[in-house]
C-alpha cells in the first residue's frame, strides 16, 4: 500500500497536499522532501498531537523548503482526515494514516482516483478549509485588522472635532504597522488634520466592502462545521467499511460452516437421545435443539441474501460510488440534498445496506438519483446561534461516532477477522476441522 502511494508521489510535477491525522512514516516524509528538491510545492497538515510531535520527522523542513506545514485540532477534537491530492488530479484517500503501523499492522484500505475533477476539487476545498482553521492564513485576521483601523479613524476624527488633537498621537502609533496607512500617519504627525481626514475617508471609500464581524464569525463557524461534517462522513464510511467486513465474514461463515455445524449438532442430538433412553442425563446437550434450529435459521437467512462476488475493479467502483453518494444523503454533510434529516438517515441507511450487499447496480442508481437532487446549502443560514448549535451537535456526533468505530475495531470479532490473511485458507481449514470432529464423534458413537 505504501509503495503505491510512493509510486504516485514520484509522478508529481507541480503540487502535493497531504492531510493525515498521524504522519510518523519516515520514508513517506523523506519522499516529500525529495519532491521539494524537484521544485514540487508541498503542503502538509497533520493533527496537533504528541504522537506526531515526538516522531522522527522534522516537519519544520517543509516550511524551510518553501512549502506549507500546519497542525490542526487537539486531543479532544482530532483532525481525522486522511487524503493526498497530487497535481490537482490524483486523489489518494481511505482509512490509512501515514504511519508505519497503518502499513504493517492495521487492516487499512486506500482508494486512488485519477481524472475526476469534482472529487479533486472537493478535497482541495477541504484542504483549504483546514489551512484556514490552522490559523496560518490571515484572511479573517486581516479583515478584523481593517475593521480596527476604521474604528481608530472614527476615534481620531472625533478627537480632532473636539479639539483634543494632543490625544491623537497615541492612536496614530496603532496605525503605523499597516503600510497602507503610511500617508495618513504622515498627515497626522504633521498635524495636517484636514488632509488626514480626507485621506481616511478616501481609504474607507476605496475599501468599500462593508466589514461585518458577524460574517467573519459565521465563516469561522462554517469552516469548523464543514470540517467536522467531512470528518463525520469519513468516520461513517470507515464504520460502514468495518461493519461490511464483519458482515461479509459472518455471511460466508454461515453459508459454508453452518451446514457442517448443523450436521454435528444433529449427530449430538441422536447421541443425547440414546443416552437419555439409557437413563443418562447430560446438561451439555439440553440446548442442542435450540442451537440446531438457530444454525438452520441463520443459514436460510444468509442464503436468501445472495451477496454477489465482485471483481477487484467492481469492488473499487462500488466503494468510490458509495463514498460519492454519501455526500448527498448523509444528514450531516454540507452537500446533503434533504431538508428532513430523518429522510436523509433513511436514504443513507438504504445506501449503506446496498453497499454491504455488494449491490453495485443499486448503489449506482442511488448515486444518479442523489446527484439529480437540489442541494440545500448551509451557507444560507445567517443565525449565528443556529450555526453554533449545529457545530455543537456535530462535535457530539463526531465523538459518538469515533467511539463506535473504536469499539468495532477493538471488538474480538473484528480483531479475529482482520487477523486472517486469507479467508479461503481459513474456511478450508475450518471445514476440515468440522469434518474431523464429525467423523471422530461418529466413530465414538458407533463404538459405544
Amino acid at each position: 500500500m505504501k509503495k503505491i502511494i510512493i509510486d504516485h508521489l514520484d509522478k508529481a510535477n507541480t503540487h502535493v497536499c497531504v492531510a493525515v491525522a498521524w504522519f510518523t512514516d519516515i520514508p513517506l516524509f523523506n519522499k516529500l522532501l525529495e519532491l521539494q528538491k524537484r521544485s514540487v510545492h508541498v503542503e502538509v497538515i497533520i493533527t496537533n498531537h504528541e504522537f506526531n510531535q515526538s516522531c522522527a520527522n522534522n516537519f519544520s523542513q517543509i516550511n524551510e523548503n518553501g512549502g506549507f506545514f500546519a497542525e490542526v485540532g487537539n486531543d479532544e477534537s482530532l483532525m481525522h482526515m486522511k487524503f493526498c491530492v497530487i497535481d490537482y488530479n490524483v486523489v489518494i484517500s481511505g482509512s490509512a494514516n501515514w504511519s508505519n503501523k497503518a502499513f504493517t499492522t492495521n487492516n487499512e484500505e486506500v482508494t486512488i482516483v485519477e481524472n475526476h475533477p469534482q472529487r479533486a476539487n472537493d478535497f482541495i476545498d477541504e484542504f483549504n478549509r483546514l489551512k484556514e482553521l490552522s490559523g496560518k492564513l490571515k484572511n479573517c485576521e486581516n479583515e478584523l485588522s481593517l475593521l480596527q483601523s476604521y474604528k481608530l479613524f472614527d476615534l481620531i476624527k472625533a478627537l480632532i472635532n473636539l479639539g483634543e488633537t494632543s490625544a491623537v498621537n497615541r492612536y496614530v502609533q496603532q496605525l503605523k504597522p499597516n503600510p497602507e496607512l503610511a500617508h495618513i500617519v504622515e498627515y497626522l504627525i504633521q498635524s495636517d488634520f484636514q488632509k488626514a481626514i480626507e485621506a481616511m475617508n478616501e481609504f474607507v471609500k476605496s475599501h468599500s466592502t462593508l466589514i461585518d464581524v458577524s460574517s467573519i464569525e459565521k465563516q469561522k463557524l462554517l469552516s469548523q462545521i464543514n470540517l467536522l461534517a467531512m470528518q463525520i462522513e469519513t468516520l461513517n464510511i470507515e464504520k460502514v467499511e468495518a461493519e461490511k467486513i464483519i458482515d461479509q465474514f459472518i455471511h460466508r461463515y454461515r453459508i459454508e460452516l453452518n451446514p457442517l455445524i448443523g450436521k454435528i449438532l444433529l449427530l449430538k442430538k441422536k447421541i443425547y437421545e440414546k443416552l437419555k433412553k439409557r437413563g443418562v442425563e447430560d446438561k451439555f446437550y439440553e440446548e442442542l435443539e435450540n442451537e440446531f434450529r438457530q444454525k438452520n435459521e441463520e443459514y436460510e437467512h444468509e442464503v436468501s441474501r445472495d451477496i454477489p462476488e465482485l471483481t477487484k475493479d467492481e469492488y473499487a467502483s462500488i466503494k468510490d460510488m458509495y463514498r460519492d453518494a454519501s455526500k448527498y444523503c448523509h444528514p450531516d454533510s454540507s452537500n446533503c440534498i434533504f431538508q428532513d434529516k430523518s429522510e436523509a438517515n433513511t436514504i443513507f441507511s438504504q445506501l449503506s445496506d446496498a453497499y454491504k450487499n455488494n449491490d453495485i447496480q443499486r448503489v449506482k442508481m442511488m448515486l444518479d438519483e442523489l446527484k439529480a437532487g437540489n442541494v440545500s446549502n448551509i451557507e444560507n443560514i445567517n443565525d449565528l446561534e443556529i450555526l453554533k448549535a449545529k457545530l455543537l451537535s456535530l462535535q457530539q456526533k463526531y465523538e459518538m461516532l469515533l467511539f463506535e468505530l473504536k469499539s468495532i475495531r477493538n471488538s474480538d470479532d473484528y480483531k479475529l477477522i482482520t487477523s486472517i490473511s486469507n479467508w479461503d485458507d481459513y474456511f478450508t481449514e475450518q471445514k476440515q476441522n468440522l469434518e474431523s470432529e464429525y467423523n471422530n464423534l461418529n466413530q465414538e458413537f458407533v463404538k459405544k
